[in-house]
This record gives structure tokens, C-alpha cells and sequence, in this order.
């Protein structure tokens, strides 16, 4: 597959979640940062095509590659390292999951759990939006959520939804757990019954106007990713 863009590229080559096996790069580019992409190819025994423009043009077919592009393998699945997960499920717009991804990762989120869906196709995408994160955070794809969120919470995960119900808690009032793993659907269908069920708390986001409409979940994740570094902070 072909990614494009410096940060992509950058992140790929940096983060060795996939196999880099050419860069392309526009060969009137000596900026800093295309200087040194050139040199960490040179690092890694990265083969470097230099080309004109308009061969990147017929190669790259986005708009915002800004001269560069690398064809790389599909990403590892990774291993959890220690900490707080996110499971994100029914985020569908690649622009928007790679939104929730770059606010998880600066906030210090370093593991993400995916609904089971084909991410074949929006891999340069999830790049460009997450500003490289995709390529920094532990993903994994969740083909059996029951039972692989069984198991997080049988290894002494405290699970919560973010889900307005009857006996929901106001987000806001609640001090998290320090091994969680927090659980937030798309607006479109939110979480799945089964996966809710499985919650030890409900959470819900307090609003400061009356407004009956939830906010996107990108909207979301930066509320309950805001809350848990300012809680681990303290």
C-alpha cells in the first residue's frame, strides 16, 4: 500500500509498526524535514526514489502529499503495554477515528482497542488525520468483543460505557480506577447491548446548557480522555 505525506511517511519509518519498503520524494524538496527523512532512509536501508513532481503526481493520488510517499506493508497487531485502554466501536469515518487517536495519544493513551471492521482500505488516512499517532499507539482489532472484554476485566480491568441511562454516573463526579478501560460507541449506534451489559459503571457527560443532543464521539473521547490525564496528574 501506498502512504502519503512527511508526517505518515516520518511516523511509519520511526515507529516500526510496518515494513517501509520505498520512499518517492520530490527531488527539488532539500527542506529540513524532507533532509531528514532522506536520512533516515539512508539509516535504515531504505530505498529512496527521487522523481520529479509530476511523476509524484501520477504515483501519489491524494492532494495533500506535499511531495512525498512511501509504500509499506499492512501494520502489525501489537501488544498492550501497560495502562488505561480505549475500545472504540461504530467510529466509521476514518477521518474522524484517526481525530479520536490523535487526542488519545497526546493525552497519553497508548492503547486502543477497534471493533472488527476491514481497516485495509483507510490506513493513509488514519495516518494523515491522527497526525502519524495511528503509527504510535497500540491497535488492536477486536474480533470477538465479549469475549476479549471478558477477559480485560477478568485480568482486573474496572470497564466503563459512556452511555446516558437510568443509572448512569455523571462523568464528572467520578474518580476513575487506576487499571480502566473506558468504552465509547459512535454517535450513530453507540455501544452494543451485550458490550454495555458487561460495563461495571455507566457514565454519562453532564452538559452545561440544556441540550438534548449527544455530542460525536470525537467530541466524547476528548471529554474522557481530558478527565483521566487531569485525574492521573493529580
Amino acid at each position: 500500500m501506498i502512504i502519503e505525506g512527511a508526517i505518515a511517511v516520518k511516523s511509519a519509518i520511526n515507529n516500526h509498526k510496518r515494513t517501509v519498503s520505498k520512499v518517492f520524494i520530490d527531488r527539488n524538496k532539500k527542506t529540513k524535514d524532507f533532509n531528514y527523512i532522506r536520512k533516515l532512509c539512508r539509516i535504515s536501508g531504505i530505498d529512496v526514489q527521487e522523481m520529479e513532481m509530476d511523476e509524484l503526481r501520477e504515483l501519489l493520488k491524494g492532494k495533500t502529499h506535499g511531495g512525498i510517499g512511501a509504500e509499506v506493508s499492512e501494520r502489525k497487531e501489537d501488544d498492550f503495554s501497560q495502562g488505561d485502554i480505549f475500545y472504540l466501536e461504530g467510529i466509521e469515518d476514518p477521518f474522524n477515528l484517526g481525530y479520536a487517536m490523535r487526542t488519545l495519544y497526546a493525552l497519553g493513551i497508548n492503547n486502543v482497542l477497534l471493533g472488527s471492521r476491514d481497516y485495509t482500505g483507510m490506513q493513509d488516512q488514519l495516518l494523515k488525520s491522527s497526525a502519524g499517532a495511528y503509527d504510535f499507539l497500540n491497535v488492536r482489532i477486536i474480533k470477538d468483543e465479549i469475549s476479549e472484554l471478558k477477559q480485560f476485566k477478568e485480568t482486573g480491568y474496572h470497564l466503563y460505557s459512556l452511555y446516558r441511562g437510568e443509572d448512569s454516573k455523571d462523568i464528572f463526579e467520578v474518580a476513575f480506577k487506576d487499571k480502566a478501560l473506558y468504552m465509547l460507541g459512535g454517535e450513530k449506534r453507540g455501544l452494543k447491548t451485550e458490550v454495555l451489559e458487561l460495563a461495571d459503571e455507566s457514565l454519562y457527560i453532564s452538559y452545561g446548557n440544556e441540550f438534548r443532543n449527544a455530542l460525536n464521539a470525537c467530541a466524547a473521547v476528548d471529554v474522557v480522555a481530558t478527565l483521566r490525564y487531569s485525574q492521573k496528574r493529580k
